[in-house]
């Protein structure tokens, strides 16, 4: 990474190494890396890492005084625009901050604040440990999680990386202050820390910046706050790799569908064999092209969804695989699918076509990573305060490329060994007693053993450790009608095309139709099939997808730039010319069918779902993207290529392309793309009018019962349309209410513990939308919830927002907008659907003006006509 990136190391008076790093953009990002996770937790100490995560958020004045925090810091960072978060892992726990760039240095010192000494409050520490159970709870209820946690229960029975990270309801209900504070002394100490800067520090004038940032590091981070401390470290007990048979366990869950999950035990992170596992498991789970994906998808139908990839950290680590089913009845046929395709890798090798198609991919991660300043940040910071090596993508790139088809068999081998192999079937509750010996029997005859115990532990043993402000944007229209956005970036090493025209739910003739359209529009064409088709995208490490909402539907394409001619011919292909096989759109009604079914599985899913056909029961906004059961099998290959001619039509279409694309290029394209529309059949389009939904004449309230550990709630009603000026005082309005800072967090969460998760909700459409307002709460909290929800809304009405407040949120408007279009996707995307929707592509200057003249007065309006005033929806379900 040194090599492609420059970033330059300085170190703090107490040894804290600074990694700085150049980013041309309007962002800049900030990580503090704390090497110490959930793995440096004794026993009781279960869930301590994640528990310190929480409290280190705390006013640093309520440190000092020994009151309780109100949000002091996240309020200060957001009120200049920045985005405050933190994650905690098995091994590092990390706090970042991203912000406009111009903002940069006064927000580095706000977050600084985060690692003054620690003086834990009960009353903050009682409030957070409520939070955390709820968040707990709000896990339990979580297929996915519960999936995964038991998988990593049972690769990992003796290694605490089987332990969840945020702990259990017996370690957090027993904890007290001072075992946390002694947890914490223990562990942030400054030989465990890091501190990765991103962010535009030009040769000229950049070492001004870069000393002045590091005055405000070394006084929040240096010696004065943090003494030059060694941390201790706890004694992981190591977690055998071969077992004597493979281990499987059968998960009953509130489920529809069953999920299969595998994992092999592998070796650690810095294992030379490493490289090897990672192409191996790009071969088989890495995309449409992976054996497994075309295996038990489109050739046998047996999995609706199927991936995989390797999990290496600190420690060992696991090779996994995931299938999700529509039928109990399959888990037989998959499981023993998989284990073939695993078995014939192994004898066989992968084919040097499929390791091209992984280098390529694993080149491109260091192109893509120059995006944005947040994930070069996190990239950054992996590479020297995990892998202690700034050159890691450099060698580990050049290990990938050594490799060769007989070393990899070797290693599959070696690895795809049922003595490493442990499994989960996730089942509906009525199939408890699914018999798991099958697949233990299975994994053994399928899989075999390729070598004995001994001579393996042998062959492992030895371990080598070795401007939106600068953003030109050029809006055109071609003769035949097609729009044109235009933001060239010579500085991006990628491209992004955003293809859109008028369609999605709101005009869609069957439920689901538009939806099922954008699964299947790059599954080939008359020249083209899907596999030829994949082979391009992946193997010019790129992405293409359709997308379909409320309003429009489109294609996005992206990929490296030294691709342009190739990928937008092949983009020119299906944009044109998509035939829709039945074969294919069979194929992704499977899985559209499976995610309705699985829909209530998901308790905020369905919350939300009930609510929409609650307050629009005419407008089309009321329907499920997915569409219904019934409607889904109505749909056919012929119904989505007549559907596709009649809404993308030149006079219609949108194209937004950002990214290092020279003019002449994209001048050469275009004209390719008018040519070979002016051939095309013709459909006249003719004016849509969809009444919007009428007012609502008396509450409602929608619920069910699913006995579950976490109640979730959705209330709100009618909002307004995308094209209407209130958008800019209703999202001041959001700001005022969200985020870490704001009304609802605070008052429900951080004061009463009421919710993990609590926040506003909003839509704006082409005709009026909603607003509303979403709280994950215990089932005994519901009316304390629902009238705490109602309490922060008219006291926002009768007193109004604070002027502080309104600074924060206008700070946070421009702070995000520099956020979000780092990225050439975000670019395009964002360009492309403003040109669509008719509205104004405001600079930097312009929304500052359109939201200076905003008066609190205004949001007082805007929450008592939307959110007080009229009757409303209440959805509740858990």
């Amino acid at each position: 990474m040194a090599q492609f990136f420059r970033p330059e190391e300085l170190v703090l008076s107490n040894g804290i190494p600074v990694i700085f790093q150049h980013y041309e953009g309007s962002a800049a990002a900030l990580y503090w890396w704390v090497n110490t996770g959930s793995c440096d937790e004794k026993p009781k100490e279960a869930g301590f890492a994640h528990f310190l995560e929480h409290m280190l958020f705390k006013d640093a004045s309520a440190k000092e005084t020994g009151r309780a925090s109100t949000g002091k810091m996240a309020r200060t960072i957001e009120s200049l625009g920045g985005d405050i978060n933190a994650y905690t892992s098995f091994d590092q726990t990390v706090y970042h901050v991203t912000c406009a760039a111009h903002h940069w240095e006064r927000v580095i010192d706000s977050f600084g604040a985060i690692a003054a000494p620690q003086k834990f409050l009960k009353q903050d520490f009682e409030r957070e440990r409520e939070v955390i159970l709820e968040e707990l709870r709000k896990n339990e209820d979580s297929p996915g999680r519960q999936l995964f946690q038991t998988l990593f229960g049972l690769t990992y029975r003796k290694h605490p990386y089987g332990r969840p990270v945020i702990g259990t309801v017996k370690t957090l209900k027993a904890a007290k202050v001072g075992d946390l504070d002694a947890f914490y002394r223990r562990n942030y100490v400054s030989s465990k820390m890091g501190l990765i800067l991103v962010g535009p520090l030009p040769a000229e004038g950049g070492s001004g910046r870069k000393e002045q940032v590091l005055k405000i590091l070394e006084k929040r981070f240096g010696k004065k706050v943090l003494p030059r401390r060694t941390g201790q470290s706890i004694s992981r007990p190591a977690e055998p790799q071969l077992r004597s048979q493979p281990g499987f366990a059968v998960k009953p869950f509130d489920v529809k569908t069953p999920t299969l999950s595998f994992s092999f035990r592998v070796p650690e992170l810095k294992h030379d064999d490493v490289p090897a596992l990672d192409l191996l498991a790009g071969v088989l789970g890495m995309g449409e092209l992976s054996r497994l994906y075309q295996r038990l998808f489109h050739q046998t139908s047996l999995a609706t969804e199927i991936a995989g990839g390797l999990y290496v950290p600190n420690d060992p680590g696991m090779l996994y695989f995931q299938a999700e089913l529509d039928s109990v009845d399959k888990i037989k046929p998959a499981s023993d699918e998989i284990f073939r395709e695993l078995r014939r890798l192994a004898d066989e090798g992968p084919a040097p076509e499929e390791i091209e198609r992984v280098l390529v991919n694993a080149e491109s991660e260091r192109l893509y990573a120059t995006q944005t300043a947040d994930g070069l940040a996190g990239r950054l910071g992996f590479a020297r305060f995990v892998l202690g090596d700034l050159n890691f993508d450099d060698r580990y790139l050049a290990q990938l490329r050594s490799l060769d088809k007989e070393g990899l068999r070797e290693i599959a081998r070696r690895y795809l060994d049922p003595k490493r192999l442990s499994g989960v079937v996730m089942v509906p509750k009525s199939e408890a007693g699914y018999a798991k010996a099958e697949l233990n029997s299975a994994a053994q005859i399928l899989l075999g053993s390729p070598e004995s115990v001994e001579s393996q532990q042998k062959r492992t043993s030895h371990v080598t450790r070795k401007k939106t402000s600068g953003l030109t944007v050029e809006e055109f229209k071609l003769a035949s009608g097609i729009r044109v956005v235009y933001c060239p970036r010579p500085q991006s090493h990628a491209f992004s095309v955003h293809l859109s025209t008028l369609g999605g739910t709101r005009l869609e003739p069957e439920p689901g139709a538009s939806h099922l359209l954008a699964e299947t529009w790059n599954k080939g064409t008359s020249r083209h099939d899907v596999q030829q088709i994949a082979g391009l995208i992946e193997g010019s490490a790129a992405h293409m997808e359709g997308f379909s909402g409320r309003n429009s539907i489109g294609l996005q394409l992206t990929g490296l730039a030294r691709d342009w001619e190739k990928l937008s011919r092949l983009l020119s292909d299906v944009l044109l010319d998509p035939v829709f096989p039945e074969t294919e759109v069979d194929h992704s009604r499977r899985v559209v069918e499976d995610d309705i079914r699985t829909l209530e599985d998901h308790s905020a899913q369905l919350c939300s779902r009930l609510f929409l056909e609650t307050l629009f029961q005419s407008h089309p906004y009321g329907r499920l993207t997915l569409g219904t059961l019934e409607s889904v099998k109505k749909i056919t290959g012929a119904k989505l290529r007549n559907l596709q001619q009649q809404w993308v039509q030149p006079d219609g279409l949108v194209i937004s392309v950002s990214g290092a694309i020279k003019p002449l290029a994209l001048q050469a394209w275009l004209a390719s793309l008018e040519d070979a529309f002016a051939s095309r059949f013709k459909f006249e389009r003719p004016p849509v009018s969809i009444a919007p939904e009428s007012a609502l004449k008396a509450p409602r309230w929608v619920e069910k019962n699913l006995s579950r550990e976490q109640l979730h709630i959705l209330i709100g009603g009618l909002g307004t349309r995308i094209q209407s000026e209130e958008r800019y005082p209703l999202r001041l309005l959001q700001t005022v209410l969200g985020g870490q800072s704001g009304r609802l967090f605070i008052e429900l969460r951080e004061k009463k513990s009421l919710a993990y998760s609590v926040a506003p909700v909003s839509f704006e459409g082409i005709e009026p939308g909603y607003l509303g307002t979403y709280i994950a709460t215990s089932p005994e909290k519901r009316d304390e919830a629902l009238a705490g929800i109602r309490s922060v809304l008219e006291i926002l009405v009768k007193k109004g927002p604070l002027k502080a407040e309104m600074e924060r949120a206008k700070a946070y408007m421009l702070g995000r907008r520099a956020m979000d279009l780092q990225s050439d996707g975000a670019i395009a995307a964002h360009y492309g659907l403003e040109t669509l929707y008719g509205l104004d592509h405001l600079s930097d200057a312009d929304l500052i003006r359109k939201i200076e003249v905003i008066r609190p007065g205004e949001l007082q309006k805007i929450c008592r006509q939307y959110l007080i005033e009229p009757h409303l929806v209440t959805s509740v379900v858990g």
